[in-house]
């Protein structure tokens, strides 16, 4: 007998309102004081941490001057030819100088470092949200199938003990009590797959986040309509992508990398100041200096490199914008279409339900053969999988939708409006200040 997916807990979900209405309510599959605690422990959250501090670190080292001050000594002997030799020593300190738009670049490109930082902090932590939400309903599916499963064991056994006494009084042939033998056996094997199933399921779960002692799992409610349409939540999932901020933060960070190579074009002077002593003291010498390389073609074609990287990266935002608008489409068609789908499940498990039911009467009756019975409740029992199958997969796509859009374990009310996204990015023509 296929076993198939099931959701039975929950501690909560979203009561939505008309479709007209501009505000919903969202209580997460999960208590979000508890999701938000166990995703802060997650190991992959703490690396993805960890990488954020470290890029922090090299945004400040970005931002502050490559230059170093430089100090010298020397010393040397003057030979006159006659007397003692003249002692002599020569002291400098000099340092290469940033040019301000050089400076104001490096800045711009450390912001635009530590924003994709951000992004990529984010993305981690939205793949473990996933990943939460994966093995969460995938132990509750386990869960819904034990305890479909021991139901219709407890109904199968119930079912052979009626048909023992009808084989007692002569009113039913053996083989009507091997095949009721037979269905309670098959149960018993599926029912102890599926309890290995769950404790598999539990074993990964708890594992990978820090949930501590094991849950009691609840019934889940009905999935919900959607209440807005594709465009709110098209506009919505446009403005809160960190994929999409994560190109635009690689824009900003190409365009300040070829305003970096635009101001390199003029080179970084280095000033320097020195003392000196010579003569036999006689002379004492205090002097500044002045250095500047005169650039290449190299300083020109980096300028060209920069602003190809620019365009590919305001290429690869419109692409961006696309792929994300083709996700929020796509997403939204999932969630309505396994919502409509789970109530025409919802409909026929109910038909197959009562079918079972008269099949059940008739048969204690006298009525209907023991076969057709069990035909029956086989097929009530397939319908109440298929129920359960299409119930998990709308309450899946529903919670996916959710925190794609931050609407789940991200502090986002649902009923904030979403700007129209714009594209973060500054127009760079190759000019320098």
């Amino acid at each position: 007998m296929k076993l198939v997916i099931g959701a039975i807990i929950a501690l909560g979900w979203m009561v939505c309102g008309n479709a007209g209405e501009t505000t919903s309510t969202v209580t997460a599959l999960i208590p979000s004081e508890l999701a938000e605690q166990w995703l802060a422990q997650d190991p992959t959250v703490l690396a993805a941490r960890g990488e954020l501090d470290a890029a922090r670190a090299e945004a400040g080292q970005l931002a502050a001057s490559p230059y170093e001050w430089t100090s010298s000594l020397s010393y040397q002997q003057r030979d006159y030819g006659r007397g003692p030799n003249s002692h002599e020593w020569n002291i400098g300190l000099e340092r290469q100088i940033r040019l301000p738009t050089k400076r104001r670049a490096d800045q711009e490109g450390a912001a635009a470092s530590l924003a994709l930082a951000q992004t990529q902090f984010n993305l981690a932590r939205r793949q473990a949200a996933m990943d939460l939400l994966g093995g969460w309903l995938d132990w509750l599916t386990a869960h819904a199938v034990k305890t479909l499963l021991e139901q219709q064991q407890r109904f199968a056994e119930d079912n052979l003990a009626a048909v023992i006494k009808r084989v007692r009084s002569g009113d039913a042939a053996v083989l009507e009590q091997r095949l009721a033998a037979a269905e309670v056996s098959e149960f018993q094997r599926n029912a102890a797959a599926a309890a290995i199933d769950e404790a598999m399921a539990w074993a990964k779960l708890s594992a990978r986040f820090v949930i501590g002692d094991r849950l009691t799992p609840m019934p889940l409610p009905e999935p919900v309509a959607m209440s807005r349409d594709v465009a709110w939540w098209r506009n919505l999932m446009l403005a809160v992508s960190d994929q999409l901020a994560a190109v635009n933060a690689q824009l900003a960070l190409a365009e300040a990398g070829a305003e970096r190579a635009s101001a390199d074009r003029i080179p970084d002077p280095t000033l320097g100041i020195y003392a000196a002593n010579e003569a036999y003291g006689d002379e004492n010498i205090v002097g500044g200096t002045i250095s500047i390389p005169f650039p290449g073609p190299r300083r020109t074609l980096e300028l060209q490199r920069r602003l190809a990287q620019v365009n590919a990266a305001r290429d690869r935002i419109n692409a961006t914008t696309r792929e994300i608008e083709g996700i929020a489409r796509a997403a939204y068609a999932a969630a309505v279409g396994h919502y409509h789908r789970w109530k025409i499940a919802g409909t026929a498990a109910t038909a197959m339900r009562e079918n079972a039911v008269i099949a059940q009467k008739a048969y204690a009756l006298g009525e209907q053969d023991l076969q057709t019975l069990l035909l029956a409740r086989r097929q009530a029992l397939n319908s109440a999988e298929a129920e359960q199958q299409a119930r998990a997969t709308a309450l899946r796509a529903h919670y996916t939708l959710l925190i794609d859009t931050k609407l789940l374990w991200s502090g986002t009310p649902l009923d904030a409006t979403p700007a129209k996204p714009e594209v973060a990015a500054r127009k760079f023509d190759g000019e320098h200040d």
